[in-house]
């Protein structure tokens, strides 16, 4: 075990060593970060996605926004902001969300939080989502445990390759 201090916390709490902490919000979850092989960007946000007709999905899109828009303001990115890619979208979360949440409200909130908002000089990743020639998106249960009560957000990117297959490794794999 290795000892880690949260935000706010005012104990320390020992946590697995391969846990996640995210810088943003101090927050942790634990288990792999898995991510598209050979893309050029990747970012990992403890954040929740919720859908469903009582949630603002504005306001959800919003959050994510502003919770990955450094890793967006990347200079390196520019070359693939006008560019066709391959995207890759992993959600942990919740056993309850996990049953009931469809996976397309998930992607639509995400994209909408990624692309250009031409309403503002905001952050974003692409001008629009109509760039995305492929994407994979991978709904997953998190690990539950009493420290970690988070779901998590994991998104990497590539320049579109149709030659390649769209493979999902773990981040400390090459």
């Amino acid at each position: 075990m290795k000892e880690r201090i949260t935000k706010g916390a005012c104990q320390k709490i020992k946590f697995p060593a391969k846990a996640f902490q995210s810088a943003q919000t101090g927050r942790i979850t634990k288990g792999s970060i898995w991510k598209l092989k050979d893309s050029v960007g990747m970012c990992s946000d403890l954040i929740t996605i919720k859908s469903g007709k009582k949630v603002d999905k504005k306001e959800t899109t919003k959050s994510i926004k502003v919770n990955l828009e450094r890793w967006m303001e990347n200079p390196g990115f520019e070359k693939f902001r006008k560019n066709p890619m391959d995207l890759a979208i992993v959600v942990k979360m919740n056993e309850y969300r996990f049953r009931h949440q469809d996976v397309d409200n998930v992607v639509k909130i995400v994209l909408d939080a990624l692309k250009k908002n031409n309403r503002s000089d905001s952050a974003f990743l692409f001008e629009d989502d109509s760039q995305v020639a492929r994407l994979l998106v991978w709904k997953m249960k998190r690990e539950e445990d009493f420290y970690y009560n988070t779901d998590q957000l994991i998104i990497s990117f590539r320049e579109h390759d149709s030659r390649k297959q769209m493979e999902m490794i773990k981040e400390d794999e090459k």
